[in-house]
């Protein structure tokens, strides 16, 4: 469920990959150390991605949100890092102009 572009943005090195398979992405940022799972879905033909997160690795995980795409959730993540850290991060508008 994840195209090409998908999986160049998760492999980006603003992340570490923690786990990888067809169907979703455990990633942490490098930024933060926050951990996030990726989970594309389609619920009656709607395809919209499972944003999920977690601040330490024995945290349990919680829903963060609901996007439309992956490139929308690697924003989020980008997004609630830069609120995390009170800094502008230049990094967004690298992503949106790199995957757009």
């Amino acid at each position: 469920m994840f195209t090409a572009k998908d999986k160049e943005m998760l492999g980006n090195p603003y992340f570490n990959i923690i786990t990888e398979n067809p169907v979703m992405y455990e990633v942490q940022s490098k930024n933060t150390g926050h951990y996030w799972v990726i989970m594309p879905l389609i619920d009656h033909k709607f395809k919209y991605v499972r944003l999920m997160h977690k601040y330490k690795k024995e945290h349990e995980y919680h829903e963060q949100t609901t996007t439309a795409s992956v490139l929308d959730a690697v924003l989020e993540i980008i997004c609630h890092d830069d609120y995390k850290l009170h800094t502008k991060n230049p990094i967004f508008e690298q992503f949106v102009q790199q995957y757009s």
